[in-house]
């Protein structure tokens, strides 16, 4: 079996100089990069993906929902530092904006370091077209190196009468150089799901109430700062536990409109109160409470997920990937190679920042640097 790979930042002078080993199983495509660049004069890292044709799909399917999956593109972020935020614009062949309907989602992550509680690859970002601009303060920072690879993938679908060409998703986050004198803290967007990590991340909702869990143990001591959650409708409680000490460390409620559909996620922050404590050697637990009313089995009905950001020690090594374990091979057959198309449309898993979904693809605001989704 391979070594894991450890992610290691290491303060110097002018900034800092990480090692990071490369995953042997995520390869960057010869014919195609992704386009990463820093815009200094807004102070933001810049990724594209590559122009599509998105005709209009709202005059003869039912609600717009059939799309184009882009490629899952990886390019070189060109230097050291730290992004604070994120935000999702479309551009047609002539530079002009475009509805933000058109996108679907987009998903950001890297492939070359793991999860907090899972194997698979980190999720850095997620948004929807309703997702609001997110920015953490400067006293923060998720930390890139020069050289370091990030992926990128969407969906745009149409839902209007009018015809768009040479489409462009766009993704600017705010950068801090990493020669600054004040270095942000170091803090990594994580999630947990209330299914397995890699995967189909729906699951059938019985009838009557029923509770969905997942098991597992982060690898770094983290504390976190922010939380935002996912779920369908009929929830009624997402929570997470120590199993170890036997303590709830957070609990929320969905808001819910008078169909019962989830048109909102709770934000909260534990800044002031220096985050929830995670330890390495204690087991924690996510569970989906749902109650279904109709008396039938909802397929892929429920789903139940938290994301947000934790901050950890600057001096402390971040793990990186195992290309050999099951759950990574997995998550880069799915995510990055495509091979269920299933994790297109039913894969939201909150991550750093964005929006939460709601019943029948509706979305509702989530926690900046908490909520989101991954597909």
């Amino acid at each position: 079996m391979a070594a894991t790979a450890v992610v290691v930042f290491v303060g110097c002078g002018g900034g800092w100089h990480p090692e990071i080993e490369e995953s042997p199983l995520v390869q960057m495509r010869p014919d195609a990069e992704l386009s990463i660049h820093v815009d200094e004069a807004a102070g933001e890292l810049v990724l594209e993906l590559p122009p599509v044709d998105i005709p209009a799909h709202g005059a003869g399917s039912a609600h717009g929902h059939e799309g184009h999956v882009t490629d899952a593109l990886i390019g070189r972020v060109p230097v050291s530092g730290w992004l604070r935020g994120y935000r999702t614009e479309l551009v047609d062949a002539h530079g002009d904006t475009v509805p933000s309907v058109l996108l679907h989602h987009m998903n950001l992550m890297t492939p070359d370091r793991r999860e907090l509680f899972s194997p698979i690859m980190q999720r850095v970002a997620a948004a929807g077209h309703e997702t609001a601009p997110v920015k953490l303060p400067r006293l923060l920072g998720y930390p890139v190196a020069a050289g370091e690879r990030l992926l990128l993938k969407a969906m745009v679908h149409n839902p209007t009468d009018t015809d768009y060409h040479g489409v462009r998703v766009r993704v600017r986050m705010p950068f801090t150089p990493g020669d600054v004198k004040m270095a942000p803290l170091h803090v990594f967007p994580f999630y947990l799901d209330v299914m397995p990590p890699a995967g189909i991340h729906a699951y059938d909702m019985p009838p009557g109430r029923s509770e969905q869990s997942w098991e597992g143990s982060p690898a770094v001591p983290a504390r976190i700062l922010a939380l935002g959650g996912h779920l369908h409708k009929y929830a009624e409680v997402l929570r997470l536990e120590d199993v170890t000490t036997g303590k709830v460390l957070w609990e929320t409620k969905p808001y819910v409109d008078e169909n019962g559909n989830v048109v909102g996620m709770p934000q909260d922050y534990m800044i002031k109160r220096l985050g929830i404590k995670l330890d390495p050697s204690h087991t924690y637990r996510l569970t989906a409470v749902y109650d279904n009313p109709t008396g039938e089995t909802i397929p892929e009905g429920a789903m139940g997920a938290v994301g947000g950001i934790v901050l950890v020690d600057r001096d402390a090594p971040w793990p990186g990937v195992d290309p050999a374990d099951p759950q990574y091979v997995l998550d880069v057959e799915t995510q990055v190679e495509g091979k269920d198309e299933r994790m297109m449309n039913v894969n939201h898993e909150p991550v750093a920042g964005g929006t939460s979904h709601g019943a029948h693809g509706e979305h509702a605001a989530g926690a900046e640097g908490a909520g989101g989704h991954h597909h």
